[in-house]
């Protein structure tokens, strides 16, 4: 058979198989594998999209907190696979899939995965959708992961080794942020955490670090008394 020919059939058994996955994602149907496979071509990385614009648009249709988290839920298994593919072939664009899983990872509480593909995903300047206050990936995340930390707080839980890898991150500047509240916000709970145990002199450390982040601002005022006053009392 020529050569010619079995192009042709090639071509045309795929633009079939695009045609059969976008029928699927109009009926929300889709399968994993499917994704994963057309993300491989670029010319149907556009279904990708739109496969993913229906999912927001679910999304956006949740009203109750609870609803959207464990819509999020099932979607992360949707979505992942071609994460992983992405990753493993060592490819660079700005990819949607990646972000929200990221963010969604957090949100339903899977924080070692959420980490995970934060630094993979801050590693490449990936960027937050416009309907984002901001584009700065790092900034939101770190925003997550002190709210997930504060929570943790509150439960009597702990937040390492999480806590720890996230303020590292920060601190080399492995993210760059510049956010004053948001730096505040993460040096006053690593602070918390930090009294808690007991650790007088490196909560005050971080609570003087979150301070100098947000002057007057920071709501560390009476924890800084409170130690300074313990402090003196051990000398």
């Amino acid at each position: 058979m020529p050569f010619i020919t079995l192009q042709h059939q090639a071509k045309c058994k795929a633009k079939v198989k695009q045609e059969q996955i976008q029928a699927q994602i109009e009926q929300g149907t889709v399968e994993p594998e499917a994704l994963v496979e057309i993300t491989a071509d670029d010319s149907s990385r556009e279904l990708v999209q739109v496969s993913l614009e229906r999912d927001l648009e679910l999304l956006k249709d949740r009203i109750d907190v609870k609803e959207k988290v464990e819509l999020k839920r099932q979607l992360l298994p949707k979505y992942l696979p071609m994460v992983e593919r992405y990753r493993e072939n060592g490819e660079h664009y700005q990819n949607w899939p990646l972000v929200y899983c990221t963010i969604w990872a957090l949100d339903v509480e899977q924080v070692e995965l959420a980490l995970d593909l934060a630094k993979f995903a801050v590693e490449q300047q990936q960027k937050l959708p416009t309907h984002f206050k901001s584009n700065d990936l790092q900034t939101f995340m770190v925003e997550g992961f002190h709210d997930w930390a504060l929570a943790q707080y509150k439960a009597n839980s702990s937040a390492s080794p999480y806590l720890d890898e996230v303020v590292d991150l920060v601190k080399t500047e492995v993210w760059p942020v510049i956010n004053t509240i948001a730096l505040s916000k993460l040096y006053k709970v690593t602070g918390m955490f930090a009294e808690r145990a007991g650790h007088i002199r490196g909560a005050y450390s971080w609570y003087e670090e979150a301070e100098t982040a947000n002057p007057g601002k920071a709501g560390v005022k009476t924890r800084l008394q409170k130690l300074h006053k313990q402090l003196e009392e051990l000398l």
